[in-house]
């Protein structure tokens, strides 16, 4: 991953939220369980999955070196099965880029299952050519 084209913003880092690889259209994080990002089930909180979702697509776009700014315009979260413990990984790709929008999809994993699915739209800012 090249740090000047991103590197993990302050949300990410409150978060805990570590980019184990990045190279477009991909990008893998990974998340410890904290109790303190649960729910008062002891759950990680959907919100946080939400930022999951967020956090990898934009990690890959902006290893694209045209993409100078992202703006989420649209954010979708299937919840599958609930994080109580272990470590979570996060793999996302863009399935689509064009000249404003992009769209990508994220599979978010914990102890070998699959707990989650998301996508997002987003439309973005360019480098002019």
């Amino acid at each position: 991953m090249d740090n000047n084209i991103i590197g993990p913003s302050p949300y990410m880092h409150l978060l805990g939220i570590k980019v184990e690889e990045a190279v477009y259209p991909r990008a893998r994080l990974v998340l410890e369980y904290n109790k303190n990002l649960t729910n008062p089930m002891g759950t990680l909180h959907g919100g946080v999955i939400a930022s999951l979702v967020d956090a990898a697509l934009g990690c890959a776009l902006f290893q694209d070196r045209k993409v100078r700014g992202i703006a989420t315009v649209e954010l979708k979260v299937n919840y599958l099965r609930a994080i109580t413990e272990g470590t979570v990984y996060i793999e996302g790709e863009i399935l689509h880029r064009g000249s404003s929008m992009a769209f990508g999809q994220v599979h978010i994993y914990n102890n070998g299952a699959l707990t989650a699915i998301g996508s997002a739209t987003y439309k973005l800012k360019v480098k002019a050519l």
